[in-house]
């Protein structure tokens, strides 16, 4: 219950962000952030329709796709994601720009927008816009979520830059890279371990330094070479990136022969690594 409630909360702050920064940042300066709100923000400036019902008739259609394809969890709070934030849009449309800067609000407007849509998409949210399109895509292409919503975006401000023009279309294009970014920053952790896997002739000795110098754990994988079908052991150890540095020079020190794979693993937790 407490965890449900926990969800809703993370949920309904997302949708504010993304409101907030719309309101506060992006439409004054007719910056166009890709997605639903982008295109609100195009049409409202032809047609003098309030963005939130533009916003509210776009999500119906991407909310069907989301209820054909994706799970039932996601389904729901796509669905309050999608009815809330014209809402919320309209709620804080009366807002004051915060700066009139335009760069500022373009960099301001990317982190805000892409906290809020990291905190969706961390609970299996979305406001359902190109959000929704993203996740459906990444659940058959394997893709990074805040890759596949940047080159979604990315198209949308292109096609903007024929109703307001080539420098409003670069600061868009500025704004959509920082909430993919932003957005994929907060679903990994702002740190990011490594998995490294060392193969080499002296494996006990690398070993051992490991132990007593980084005092971290490694793990033995058997294995047998290719070519000479000669027994070995692979270590695989998981370094922060600091550790790293130290962990490469006692490497060399030891075989330059060596082969080192490093790998980027976006989550860790256990011993060492905190909870999970």
């Amino acid at each position: 219950m407490k965890q449900n409630a926990w969800d809703l909360a993370v949920i309904l702050f997302g949708l504010f962000l993304i409101s907030f920064a719309l309101n506060a940042f992006l439409a004054p300066h007719k910056i166009v952030p890709g997605g639903v709100s982008g295109l609100a923000i195009v049409l409202e400036s032809v047609t003098h329709i309030k963005k939130s019902i533009i916003m509210g008739l776009f999500n119906i259609p991407i909310f069907i796709i989301g209820l054909l394809t994706l799970g039932k969890k996601f389904v729901l709070n796509t669905a309050l994601g999608a009815f809330l934030v014209p809402i919320l849009v309209e709620l804080t449309s009366s807002i004051t720009p915060f700066t009139h800067d335009i760069l500022l609000s373009s960099l301001l407007g990317g982190v805000f927008t892409g906290v809020g849509v990291g905190m969706l998409l961390s609970k299996q949210s979305s406001v359902g816009g190109t959000d929704t399109i993203a996740k459906i895509i990444c659940k058959y292409a394997h893709k990074p979520v805040g890759k596949v919503m940047m080159s979604l975006d990315m198209s949308i401000v292109i096609l903007t830059c024929f109703v307001f023009g080539i420098e409003k279309a670069l600061y868009g294009m500025v704004t959509v890279y920082l909430i993919g970014r932003v957005t994929d920053i907060y679903i990994k952790g702002f740190t990011d371990s490594k998995s490294v896997f060392i193969i080499s002739d002296k494996t006990e000795e690398i070993n051992d330094l490991i132990l007593t110098k980084l005092h971290g754990g490694t793990t033995k994988i058997e294995a047998r070479g290719g070519y000479t079908d000669d027994k070995r052991d692979i270590l695989m150890c998981l370094v922060t990136n600091t550790e790293l540095v130290k962990l490469k020079r006692i490497v060399r020190e030891v075989d330059v022969n060596a082969l080192v794979l490093i790998q980027n693993s976006y989550e860790a937790y256990g011993k060492g690594f905190g909870a999970a």
